[in-house]
């Protein structure tokens, strides 16, 4: 799919905006029309979109917690037509997903190499199960 811009003209301020397609004509209010522009340029560059569900299948977390990390700023979304559905791209959900791996593994490197260098005051075998 590729997006193609016809004609530009220059819009006044609090004017309608008009979309085509289909045989059928739309007037979009500006927020609106960001929003397919969004969508429309999306899809135009080959990125997949996908729902916050189907993003929270990819992390392995929960719908909520992905909507925490969207609202935190980490992962950017934007609200899909008269649902305000968000939406994200599959791209930067994996590339969020690789940076958490990345930092996982750094982080357990980390943990590595303070016990063996003898950092730790407490041996790791002797604490219960679930605190390790």
């Amino acid at each position: 799919m590729s997006m193609v811009v016809i004609d530009k003209a220059v819009v006044q301020p609090d004017t309608p905006y008009v979309l085509q397609g289909d045989g059928k004509t739309y007037r979009l209010d500006r927020s609106a029309f960001e929003a397919a522009l969004q969508a429309a340029e999306a899809a135009s560059d080959n990125q997949s979109l996908i729902t916050t569900g189907e993003a929270a299948e990819i992390l392995q977390m929960s719908a909520r917690t992905v909507a925490r990390i969207l609202d935190a700023g980490r992962l950017p979304f934007f609200r899909n037509g008269q649902s305000g559905r968000r939406m994200v791209a599959r791209e930067d959900v994996l590339a969020y997903r690789d940076a958490q791996m990345h930092r996982k593994a750094h982080l357990q490197e980390a943990r590595d190499l303070a016990d063996n260098l003898g950092l730790y005051d407490i041996d790791p075998a002797s604490l219960p199960l679930k605190t390790r």
